[in-house]
């Protein structure tokens, strides 16, 4: 294993101060804490630069951590930056060599906070009842920081929308994949997919390869809508499909209780997917196609990203940073005897997981559960804020946070889950 790197020393006395440390699977590899600027760090089975650990290079999760001392600014004023290249090569004869680069940035790691979203909307570029001007005067009073416009089949609205909010929110590109037997959102794709499936022997599974060859993110939307008779094509019936080529799955849209959607069937079907060992991220919309569809207790999804670029709102979806809800604030996390190990979308070793806490604000009076493997873990009755914790069982392999209503028959919000290995 080789690692290149260097640094920005900015002032010359003293100079700025980024060393490096090592882990593998096991543990600790070594650490490069000295001055130089540009450094080369080498490890094989057999030898390593100074302050690193020689031994095999094993299979398994690998990080270099860049610790950052000091930081003196440069005097022209442009950001300290940093490069790092991380190349794993096998032994010769061994197979082919690996090489992933890191990509270069300023100096420390800008800060994730949670951004509101609308993920599923359509404009008078496919069914909706409104243009993209109405839509875009009504998103900049609902304080989003982004949306995606998602036209069925289409993508037209998208530089139009954008266009027209100004950049006073981000508008991203998506598509709303219409089939006969289900819909599906492409979020993040900027041009046509085909989503014509039975047209020569195209298949669902086909589609969402499609969707993922292009770089987007795959929500199996609205699966237990009404059938054809009230919504043709909306209810998700593809008996064939592989769940595991989905990133996510609408679990809630527009109203909970809504004549529109079914949404509990929704909610059912993501937990009996993640029961059967899937990592599927949550995800909430409202489905507008209309002023008052953006009415009442309807759900956004909150992402837990860097900013509101298609880049950083998609690698939060994938990576299962989200949770849904129609106003309350509500976060998960895993934590062992010495702090927190895990949060939204990650995952632990379940022996070291000494409870699972979740933690919700600005609520109304409603019950707080912990839900393990699709069971109640433990709940409790909130009022304005509410914390809960509980042990994971040996069953479970995954655990989310829910808020439902005082009574218990309707959602406020829920999170994706952390994952037990």
């Amino acid at each position: 294993m080789r690692l290149s790197f260097s640094y920005d020393r900015g002032g010359e006395d003293p100079p700025s101060l980024c060393t490096l440390q090592l882990f593998d699977a096991s543990g600790f590899r070594g650490a490069a804490h000295r001055f130089a600027p540009e450094q080369t760090i080498e490890i094989d089975a057999a030898h390593a630069t100074p302050g690193f650990v020689p031994g095999p290079i094993g299979a398994g999760d690998w990080m270099v951590e860049l610790d950052v001392h000091s930081v003196i600014a440069r005097s022209d004023g442009k950001p300290n930056a940093y490069s790092l290249v991380v190349e794993s090569a096998a032994p010769p004869g061994a197979g082919a060599a690996a090489a992933e680069p890191i990509t270069a940035g300023p100096v420390g790691v800008a800060p994730r906070h949670w951004l509101r979203g609308e993920l599923h909307l359509h404009s008078e570029h496919s069914d909706g009842r409104w243009t993209t001007g109405e839509m875009a005067e009504r998103a900049k009073a609902r304080s989003l920081d982004f949306l995606f416009l998602t036209d069925h089949n289409t993508t037209t609205g998208v530089d139009i929308l954008r266009a027209q909010l100004a950049g006073s929110l981000s508008v991203l590109p998506g598509i709303e994949l219409t089939t006969y037997h289900g819909h599906a959102l492409a979020l993040g794709a900027s041009r046509w997919i085909d989503w014509r499936t039975g047209h020569a022997g195209r298949t669902a599974n086909q589609m969402a390869e499609s969707v993922r060859a292009a770089g987007a993110f795959f929500v199996v939307a609205h699966p237990d809508a009404p059938p054809d008779d009230v919504c043709t094509g909306c209810r998700w019936s593809y008996a064939d499909f592989d769940p595991a080529l989905a990133h996510a799955v609408e679990v809630w849209g527009g109203l909970w209780n809504g004549s529109e959607e079914r949404n509990q069937g929704c909610l059912d079907l993501w937990r009996d997917w993640l029961n059967r060992g899937l990592r599927m991220t949550a995800t909430g919309a409202t489905d507008a196609h209309r002023p008052e569809d953006w009415d009442g207790a309807v759900p956004l999804t909150y992402v837990e990203a860097t900013d509101a670029s298609l880049a950083s709102v998609l690698d939060a979806l994938h990576a299962g940073r989200t949770y849904v809800s129609s106003g309350p604030a509500l976060e998960i996390q895993a934590v062992g005897y010495d702090g927190p190990l895990a949060r939204i979308g990650e995952s632990i070793p379940k022996s070291a997981a000494r409870a699972i806490e979740a933690a919700c604000a600005s609520a109304p009076v409603g019950e707080l559960r912990l839900v393990a493997h699709g069971e109640i873990l433990a709940k409790r009755r909130i009022d304005g804020e509410g914390y809960l914790a509980a042990a994971p069982r040996a069953s479970d392999r995954w655990c989310c946070a829910e808020l439902w209503s005082e009574k218990g028959d309707i959602l406020l919000a829920v999170t994706s889950p952390i994952y037990l290995t």
